[in-house]
């Protein structure tokens, strides 16, 4: 699946990780469960799934190979509209759906646009309770307040409540409108609906919902499947990181460190030598930055920018896992590919929010660098990056897995190349 089809039918997290794990069952990846019997080989990949919103992938290299872990983690989700309930509200114009903030959206940007409710339902079958992973066929809308009425649609006078509620017309219930009118629950959302497009002159530029951060998925994916890595590569895709990370399936949860473990053990290691291989291998936190802004310059800091098109993000700050040792040996692993990267650092008067590299560098106690695309508008409905930088992260993340530093007692040495 390409980019922007990835993109276009990602809705949610759940619709990202089905899409995810259909290209993993594709390269030929097998699936294991925690808890059962499992018969690893090296040289082949697997994968595990949570919640059926987060996932965890991992290809063994050779037997002979240095056994050390190297990882790539991105998130699965995007600040959406929480639907609450499977009741509508009335209005003159009909129903509307009553929802509330599912993170830190540029809400404003969700009016006048097409958008689709999606995510899961449970459905009982056979004595079973089952999760299905549904999107309505219709659109939905937000219509804005004219100007003519005094209509300001700002991120300070927006109410929630009250301005961000989607119409929907005639429909008799949440569930009925994503064909599951008798679920017992769910987990649903308004989501753009925008089809991702090219912008620009030459075409350059990537434009579409949610490439916070499912350029990072689909880049981990991409590399992982097409990888011959030294060691274990493993692609995690967590859920929640735009609420705090803080359930069964966000990074705070054991599920990362209960695998790393499950996989050792199973290939024969102590624990020793599972503890040795985190303490040696590196872990990359892929989440985009912010590109100077051509009419806003002066929220970036005044040296140290970056810019659409100029290569992988490199992101420095109190809040990001990346040091100067961390930083640098991804710098000379993207030399040896001439993969083009740049340094971010914050505006020092701006706030800076956290990422998955310090919630797995401390839980691991793991080296670890964020990283990331430049991109524009971040977490509102449609966002821009340079198409060619998709391109190269998948590369960069390639190159991480096959170049494989490793740290011993005399430093940080590059196994491959």
């Amino acid at each position: 699946m390409n980019i922007k089809d990835f993109l276009a039918t990602s809705y949610t997290a759940y619709h990202a990780t089905a899409n995810a794990k259909a290209r993993l069952v594709e390269a030929g990846f097998a699936p294991l469960v925690l808890g059962k019997p499992w018969h690893l080989e090296w040289g082949k990949g697997y994968f595990l799934e949570r919640n059926g919103s987060a996932l965890l992938a991992f290809r063994l290299g050779k037997k002979e190979d240095e056994f050390v872990f190297h990882l790539a983690e991105s998130h699965t989700d995007s600040p959406s509209l929480k639907i609450k309930g499977n009741q509508l509200l009335d209005s003159p114009e009909g129903k509307r759906l009553n929802v509330e903030a599912y993170g830190g959206g540029l809400w404003y940007s969700f009016l006048d646009i097409p958008l689709r409710v999606a995510g899961r339902v449970l459905v009982e079958e056979k004595g079973r309770i089952l999760q299905k992973t549904v999107a309505s066929e219709c659109l939905v809308n937000i219509p804005s307040l004219c100007v003519h009425h005094g209509g300001k649609d700002t991120a300070e006078n927006l109410s929630l409540q009250n301005d961000m509620l989607p119409l929907v017309g005639a429909a008799e219930s949440v569930y009925a409108l994503v064909g599951e009118p008798n679920a017992i629950d769910g987990d649903l959302y308004v989501v753009p609906a925008v089809e991702p497009h090219l912008c620009g002159a030459d075409g350059g530029l990537l434009v579409s919902p949610r490439i916070d951060n499912l350029t990072s998925v689909w880049a981990s994916v991409e590399a992982l499947v097409s990888t011959e890595p030294k060691g274990v590569a493993v692609a995690v895709l967590w859920d929640n990181e735009e609420i705090g990370s803080g359930t069964k399936q966000g990074a705070h949860s054991a599920w990362l460190p209960q695998v790393l473990g499950s996989i050792a053990r199973n290939l024969g290691k102590s624990e020793d030598e599972y503890l040795g291989a985190l303490a040696r291998g590196m872990a990359l936190s892929i989440d985009n930055g912010h590109a100077v802004h051509p009419a806003h310059p002066e929220k970036s800091d005044p040296k140290e920018r970056v810019y659409l098109d100029k290569g992988i993000v490199i992101k420095h700050h109190a809040h990001y896992s990346t040091d100067g040792v961390s930083s640098a040996v991804l710098k000379k692993v993207l030399d040896k590919r001439d993969i083009p990267y740049q340094d971010y650092y914050n505006h020092s008067d701006t706030r800076c929010g956290g990422t998955l590299g310090l919630v797995t560098s401390a839980q691991l106690a793991m080296d670890a660098v964020d990283i990331g695309l430049a991109q524009l508008a971040m977490h509102s409905a449609v966002e821009t990056v340079a198409l060619a930088d998709v391109s190269r992260m998948q590369e960069a993340v390639r190159a991480f897995f096959e170049i494989a530093p490793v740290a011993d007692e005399e430093g940080w040495r590059l196994q491959h190349e």
